[in-house]
């Protein structure tokens, strides 16, 4: 019983700074003052980076600056809903005797999140393509390997050998 306490009190400590961390995100993309400000900088930077390295007329600009303000709005709500539910996970998690069906349930409505979270990145990222040209888009492709640091990710896996690796080394 003591070992299986130590490893809910480490789960513990893990999940509350998953909050923490979740928590401040949240406070610091919902604060309405400079912290706006800041974001839509930021924003108007990573497209005005992305002008430039896909050369995009002013057009396709005004198009990916559009789906950027939709986009945004997608992530927002769907991180709002996720650290509520993280919350409520800690919450169920502190309790004497928590209740493994509604953590299971919460658990999956957060795993359902992130999935939803991904989707709206993989329909970004085919709106952006729609926009660009074949060879801008060839390029967008090497940005976002780029950015994702693709290669990176190899040198944490546990595999030998790996296709995956081998296609990412042919790609460049």
């Amino acid at each position: 019983m003591n070992k299986k306490q130590r490893i809910i009190n480490w789960l513990n400590i893990f999940l509350l700074v998953i909050n923490i961390t979740a928590f401040v995100t949240v406070l610091i993309m919902n604060d309405k003052s400079d912290t706006t400000k800041t974001i839509s900088n930021n924003y108007f930077k990573s497209d005005s980076f992305l002008k430039d390295k896909l050369q995009l007329s002013d057009e396709q600009f005004i198009e990916i600056q559009n789906l950027d303000k939709k986009v945004f709005k997608s992530y927002q709500i769907l991180l709002d809903a996720q650290c509520e539910d993280n919350f409520c996970l800690l919450n169920e998690l502190s309790k004497d005797m928590p209740d493994q069906h509604k953590m299971d349930s919460i658990a999956k409505k957060i795993g359902k999140y992130h999935t939803n979270l991904k989707r709206v990145t993989i329909k970004h990222f085919m709106d952006l393509r729609r926009v660009c040209t074949d060879d801008q888009s060839d390029l967008l492709d090497q940005l976002i390997q780029d950015m994702m640091e693709l290669d990176d990710q190899c040198k944490y896996c546990n595999k030998e050998t790996c296709s995956r690796r081998e296609s990412l080394v042919n790609k460049k």
